[in-house]
């Protein structure tokens, strides 16, 4: 019999990120309030997400910037995900379509590629038939212990620290099982 090995992992940005972030903070009232689910599946986060009033652009639309946001921080919680405290490096983001205030619309990111010290993900918006609003891809920076001490340090107790490492080795358990079970599946396939 197998025994299963239980380890903490996050699934949502809430799980990890402060309660005022900007993209997942439950108590930042201007915030995104979206939740960066993870779909364990595919090692990907996808989530559905209704643009609020306030995040108007042009009249009817979502302003760009919100848009950026959202791909930025979904890209980012996703590297958390799968194990790794980045910032980001650089986000590209291109604009097909304009995305109403009035529609759900749906959110999803994955890897791209790893390099030694940066992560690429890339990341797209549709609507609800599937069209594909906007894309980006992203590149970001690995943060190692040291200096996320010294860049966090102020604003986090040891305590969170300690969280935040057994969440961190959890997720990154959980990516590693992700990956063998992607490759078996891929090379079933060939």
């Amino acid at each position: 019999m197998e025994k299963r090995i239980k380890y903490r992992v996050s699934h949502t940005g809430q799980d990890w990120h402060s309660p005022d972030c900007y993209g997942c903070g439950i108590d930042n009232t201007y915030g995104l309030h979206a939740d960066f689910r993870f779909y364990e599946p595919t090692g990907e986060v996808r989530f559905n997400y209704t643009p609020k009033s306030f995040q108007e652009g042009a009249p009817g639309y979502m302003h760009g910037g919100i848009i950026a946001s959202l791909l930025d921080e979904a890209q980012g919680v996703l590297c958390f995900h799968l194990g790794h405290l980045v910032m980001t490096d650089q986000l590209n983001v291109s604009y097909r379509h304009a995305i109403s205030l009035k529609n759900e619309i749906s959110v999803k990111c994955w890897i791209d590629s790893v390099e030694k010290r940066r992560i690429h993900t890339k990341a797209s918006i549709a609507d609800a038939s599937g069209t594909i609003l906007a894309e980006s891809s992203g590149k970001w920076y690995v943060l190692n212990e040291r200096i996320a001490r010294r860049l966090f340090g102020r604003q986090y107790s040891e305590q969170k620290f300690q969280d935040l490492k057994e969440i961190l080795e959890g997720n990154r358990k959980r990516a590693k099982t992700i990956r063998k079970k992607l490759k078996t599946k891929n090379h079933d396939k060939i």
